[in-house]
């Protein structure tokens, strides 16, 4: 897939993209395989493999959403992906990057500030960053990071009341709801909806699982990593 591919799908689905942002995001891959040539960043190098798995993965984010002016929080962003590409789309969001890995962290701080980027960077666990920053943000993102009912309980918390969790998944998505009709019980959160996609190219089917904050989440959640990854909800 190369940048014209890509902007012609996002408008194909209603996600506005011009030329200048298709080049913003053609950029970001090329300095995000450059580095990864220093540091571990992502396991495909391919840039046009990279184009349809990391950035259009990332952009099908923004389908029916609008962020602009929102308080955004990318959880666990990794090489910036979604966030990165959720910017470039709607650069009037007020979008955090979160992740546990400084050196991650650090890279895409440099980047965003050489591109005059207006984006707050947190090295920090999701779970420990939730405990002092509860009900703050409108919308969190999540892509490939945990099982669903890990996510409801690590990033709900960080939500406003009727603010959004946005999960980015893979095939099962389904299943995962299924099995976490008991964290949403007891995060006070429902699923709103799921928008399905298929890659274009490689026929990889894609889910986006928008989840909304009913009530304000108690204070026992989240629970300390090591329950929520031994005993999940």
């Amino acid at each position: 897939m190369n940048k014209e591919v890509l902007k012609e799908f996002l408008i194909s689905r209603c996600i506005l993209c011009d030329d200048h942002q298709a080049n913003q995001l053609e950029e970001l891959m090329i300095q995000t395989l450059k580095t990864n040539e220093l540091f571990n960043l992502t396991a495909i190098t391919d840039p046009s493999i990279f184009m349809e798995k990391m950035v259009l993965d990332s952009a099908i984010g923004m389908f029916d959403q609008d962020l602009t002016n929102l308080k955004v929080i990318d959880v666990g962003t990794g090489a910036g992906f979604p966030g990165l590409v959720l910017y470039v789309l709607n650069p009037g969001m007020k979008l955090t990057l979160l992740d546990a890995t400084k050196k991650k962290i650090d890279y895409l701080r440099n980047y965003s500030e050489e591109h005059q980027y207006k984006i707050d960077f947190i090295n920090e666990r999701a779970e420990e960053y939730a405990r002092t920053h509860r009900e703050e943000f409108d919308v969190a993102y999540a892509r490939a990071l945990a099982p669903l009912n890990v996510l409801v309980e690590t990033i709900i918390p960080l939500l406003k009341i009727d603010g959004k969790l946005i999960a980015l998944k893979g095939p099962g998505a389904f299943e995962e709801i299924a099995t976490s009709q008991k964290a949403f019980q007891k995060l006070n959160c429902h699923l709103q909806k799921i928008y399905e996609e298929t890659l274009p190219e490689s026929n990889e089917k894609r889910s986006v699982i928008v989840i909304v904050k009913d009530e304000i989440t108690s204070q026992q959640y989240p629970r300390n990593y090591k329950d929520i990854k031994s005993r999940p909800l």
